[in-house]
């Protein structure tokens, strides 16, 4: 008989850990089944010892264990993952169990799948991570040779993208020559596509190209020699359920553990990254640019307001113009919108009413539906998914001048078919573009239609994977209003990435006189952007040279502030700056406690075991992009 210690797996485990007795010795790393209260949930295993060994335990305790029923077919994780899930607890307020289960693929995860069997293996690589900075065509170029060179060694590659549409992307560019060798993963595959996935991957008689996302990215082969994660810089990575990991920090702590080499490539990586590069904390991919060359030109147009004008122009004539010529000569147009709907924003002119969400205190967006006698205007809130019939008077003071605020992508789609009225325009948001499915319809109507227009919002940019003649962004005030501490570094790779995707004009409209960053993005100047952006975080001991940690609990008044108080209590080794998120109301209060750890600090054991101890009820992210 044996006394069976188990972590279980699951998300919002507060669990460490479970003991029950078995006839069966279970290896640590085995996936059994274990019951809790009235239902099975999986496990994985993390000791088995005689009860003889453990009798006075037993007899002191004041609870009786369970039995496990015996389980003769189970799975095992290797030995990889359970050090890297123990690594990541050191930086994660997050029981090992749920960081476990964050790793797992979802077939896996559900139980449809057990875990494909990983022989022992031994890995001598540099695990360092070594940064490459380029435009996608030179980066491609790099991982082809990086990769033939590790099949060259019978070293199979592990290639991370962070959504399902790059995963097809890149298996196009990656696999002339080597197609028998290419496996591709993604939560967009039919079950006969990861079937298939699944049996080239447990197919050990040659190196393989393992092409996947975050999701799939911790299947260990013993072969694997080489992990290249790609567009590092994309927010696609940190995960937006519980735990909150971030996929880097998770592969750059696995390639450490296994030994494995690590290639980080983008654009613009992390200004984190840049740092430990120019630090040689990481390494540099062959040259570092200190610019980069793109062959489209890079327009600022500014809006010139007449006098009288009473109508906000959204095109310029500049933009209408080029457009005429792109779409004469039958070349494709994509105009890029930040925001959603008509308008982001619905104010009265007479008394200054914000139409708000009640639920969220988050502006309403102005979203239109239908056309002609069947239009509708709704109030959305994309904050709680609140969803109203707009109205026509302030509920304030009654009047019906109501004011739309802002350039939403319905607004740029109505202009556009004014001025262009026989050209195809394709719309693509979140009220078009609802799966991956309809996203590749669209994409693929644009592509097919010559002559033609896409509006789309940045759910559109992953589905650009073939040059357009001309490029626009239709408000730039819009695209750099982004609610985040990076925001710069975010819009800079937005204009980069939209400049690479244009094969003759790239235009931004703006309402006022260009900036900094316009200056960089036309001239290429990845490396000065670096400099300033570098200084001004050092100045504010902003990440790399900080760490946040962001706490955040929802509630009335009298709930969150008994909550601010028992948080104080409980984290006695470090101070927490109080605030509330902007737009919230009396009825639902979301508050946010702010922790700023310098970089010598960190990782904090004491610190991290007291925010573990925390009830659920309280949100913990470690380096959130946002933090208001």
């Amino acid at each position: 008989m044996f006394i069976i210690d188990v972590i279980p797996l699951s998300r919002a485990s507060s669990i460490e850990s479970l003991s029950y007795y078995s006839s069966t010795k279970y290896e640590p790393g085995s996936l059994i089944e274990i019951p809790v209260r009235k239902r099975s949930i999986p496990g994985v295993v993390i000791s088995a010892n005689p009860v003889s060994a453990a009798k006075t335990a037993i007899r002191a305790a004041t609870f009786s264990l369970k039995k496990l029923a015996e389980q003769e077919h189970h799975a095992s994780l290797p030995a990889s993952l359970m050090r890297t899930a123990e690594e990541l607890t050191k930086v994660t307020p997050a029981h090992l169990g749920s960081i476990l289960f964050a790793l797992l693929p979802p077939d896996v995860r559900s139980g449809v799948r057990e875990y494909p069997h990983c022989i022992e293996y031994t890995n001598e690589e540099n695990s360092t991570p070594v940064i490459l900075t380029g435009t996608t065509a030179d980066r491609f170029i790099s991982y082809r040779s990086h990769i033939r060179q590790a099949l060259a060694h019978r070293g199979s590659i592990l290639f991370v993208v962070p959504t399902s549409v790059a995963v097809r992307s890149a298996k196009e560019a990656l696999e002339h020559g080597i197609e028998k060798r290419v496996i591709t993963f993604s939560s967009t595959h039919t079950k006969k596509q990861i079937e298939k996935s699944y049996e080239g991957f447990a197919d050990l008689s040659a190196a393989k190209l393992i092409i996947t996302t975050p999701n799939f990215a911790f299947l260990d082969r013993h072969d694997i020699t080489t992990i290249i994660v790609e567009e590092c810089g994309s927010n696609h990575y940190k995960a937006r359920t519980r735990p909150y990991l971030d996929a880097r920090t998770i592969l750059t702590t696995y390639a450490k553990v296994t030994k494995r080499s690590i290639l980080l490539g983008d654009i613009l990586p992390r200004t984190e990254e840049e740092v430990l590069r120019k630090e040689e904390t990481y390494e540099t991919y062959e040259e570092h640019p200190k610019r980069l060359n793109f062959e489209s030109a890079f327009t600022v147009s500014t809006h010139e307001k007449k006098e009288g004008e009473k109508n906000f122009a959204i095109f310029t004539p500049e933009l209408i113009d080029a457009m005429k010529r792109t779409l004469k000569s039958k070349n494709k147009v994509f105009l890029f919108a930040a925001r959603k709907g008509l308008a982001p924003m619905v104010v009265c002119y007479d008394c200054g009413h914000i139409f708000r969400c009640p639920d969220s205190g988050a502006p309403y967006s102005l979203l239109e539906t239908g056309s002609g006698d069947t239009m509708q205007r709704w109030f959305v809130s994309s904050t709680s998914g609140k969803k109203v019939r707009a109205t026509d008077t302030c509920p304030d003071c009654g009047s019906w001048r109501l004011r739309e605020q802002g350039i939403g992508i319905q607004q740029v789609a109505m202009h556009a078919r004014k001025i262009f009225k026989d050209t195809p325009i394709t719309i693509f948001d979140h009220t078009t573009a609802t799966t991956h499915v309809k996203a590749q319809k669209l994409t693929k109507q644009f592509y097919d239609t010559q002559g033609s227009i896409m509006i789309g919002t940045s759910m559109a940019l992953p589905y650009i994977t073939k040059p357009v003649a001309l490029t626009a962004i239709t408000s730039y005030e819009a695209a750099r209003a982004i609610p985040t501490w990076r925001a710069e570094e975010t819009l800079l790779s937005l204009l980069l990435s939209l400049r690479e995707k244009t094969t003759k004009e790239c235009f931004v409209l703006t309402r006022s006189e260009p900036d900094y960053i316009l200056k960089y993005a036309g001239k290429g100047l990845v490396d000065e952007f670096y400099t300033e952006e570098i200084m001004m975080r050092q100045t504010l001991q902003y990440p790399p040279y900080a760490v946040f940690i962001l706490l955040s609990w929802t509630g009335t008044q009298t709930q969150i502030i008994e909550a601010e108080k028992y948080i104080d209590a409980q984290l006695t080794s470090t101070e927490m700056h109080c605030y509330n998120a902007p737009l919230t109301t009396a009825k639902g209060i979301t508050r946010h406690g702010l922790i700023r750890i310098a970089r010598e600090d960190w990782p904090n054991t004491e610190l991290i075991t007291q925010l573990r101890r925390l009830p659920p009820t309280i949100k913990i992210e470690i380096a959130p992009d946002k933090i208001i």
